[in-house]
């Protein structure tokens, strides 16, 4: 039971996937001419953005929160009263872009009067993003006082298109728990993980900031640890851009941090692969091993290759391409000849030929079972 209790005020603060994208009203986020002070409540914050929550039977707490953008950073300022203020009592702030494509997901940062605490794993939250959140928690009396500074360095996924607005969902839910061990009723400006009424919309310019070129193909970008990520509608992003300059090693952390090893998926994937023009081609595998138990394999379970031609900070996806499945078998053998010329032998006997086409790998047969 306390378990359902938790997923359900989870599912209040975390917006789901929007299968669509509908038009949507939207509200500017104002652009603040100074950073907001960190302390004295919402008067450290000059925004006329104003948020407050959806009537809740049978709560006995209330918030009102400001917004405001400056340069590369969202702030949130809070101020929230509760007759019964502990240690249990909770504000989640939630951030979401249903624009940012089908996978995209929306991002928890959980604060208590004693101030920031771990969104858990359960919220989907990177480690990084956490840590980059800045923010001043202070009680006074029965009242909380947030202030929040969130850079765009800790966003979600957001749309990558010029074109297309900044759209977000900023949802506030505070989980209001009187007594020990008592019930946490919520407290939300959001239902069903949207804003009641309309959106919020960060300034266009904010990714003209960035100065950042992804290629057309890209529909998304997501800040990582150590770069950026830019994301179509397949299993691995399409481009990705780091910090520093790129080895093998650094480009699978930054693209799928959670990679497998060929060895250990049961594959022979190279590590790395060389164009006819010497430029290097690195390949990263995610997914799970159907053939991880002897003699048996899991239809549901695949290994996924991405291969990625790397210049200096930047890394172009150029094929992705399943290595292991029930269907192929393991890829047994990979060679890539001196015209450009890919080939990939599987352990069920098929073999598929791809060519180099300029900027990706293309399909040049059918190959065979």
């Amino acid at each position: 039971m306390r378990a359902a209790a938790a997923l359900s005020l989870f599912m209040l603060c975390v917006p789901a996937v929007a299968s669509a994208q509908d038009v949507r009203p939207s509200k500017p986020v104002p652009t603040l001419t100074k950073a907001p002070g960190f302390q004295g409540g919402l008067k450290g914050i000059a925004s006329p953005l104003v948020l407050k929550p959806v009537a809740a039977p049978g709560a006995t707490a209330s918030f009102t929160a400001k917004v405001g953008f400056r340069k590369d950073t969202l702030y949130v300022g809070a101020e929230v009263t509760d007759d019964q203020l502990g240690a249990s009592d909770m504000l989640n702030v939630s951030l979401f872009f249903p624009g940012a494509g089908p996978t995209a997901t929306g991002y928890t940062w959980r604060f208590a009067f004693d101030g920031k605490r771990a969104s858990g794993p359960e919220s989907g939250t990177p480690a990084f993003a956490q840590e980059k959140v800045n923010a001043a928690v202070q009680r006074r009396g029965n009242t909380l006082e947030l202030m929040a500074a969130i850079p765009v360095r800790a966003f979600p996924r957001f749309p990558a298109n010029p074109k297309e607005p900044l759209v977000m969902d900023l949802c506030l839910t505070y989980e209001d728990v009187d007594g020990s061990g008592g019930k946490a009723v919520p407290v939300s400006n959001c239902k069903n993980g949207g804003m009641v009424g309309d959106a919020l919309r960060i300034p266009d310019d904010m990714r003209k900031s960035l100065k950042l070129k992804p290629p057309e193909a890209v529909i998304a970008l997501e800040p990582a640890k150590d770069g950026w990520l830019g994301w179509d509608l397949l299993s691995h992003p399409a481009w990705a851009q780091a910090d520093a300059p790129l080895t093998p090693v650094s480009l699978r952390a930054l693209v799928a941090p959670e990679s497998l090893e060929a060895e250990k998926a049961g594959v022979n994937v190279p590590e790395t692969l060389s164009l006819p023009d010497g430029r290097p081609v690195v390949s990263v595998l995610t997914g799970k091993n159907p053939y991880a138990v002897d003699g048996r394999c899991d239809a549901e379970s695949e290994v996924r290759m991405g291969l990625y031609l790397v210049t200096g900070k930047t890394a172009l996806r150029v094929l992705e391409w399943p290595a292991a499945t029930c269907a192929l078998g393991r890829a047994a053998s990979m060679e890539l000849d001196e015209e450009g010329a890919l080939t990939i032998g599987y352990s069920n006997g098929a073999t598929m030929n791809f060519a180099w086409s300029g900027n990706h790998f293309e399909r040049t047969e059918l190959g065979k079972r």
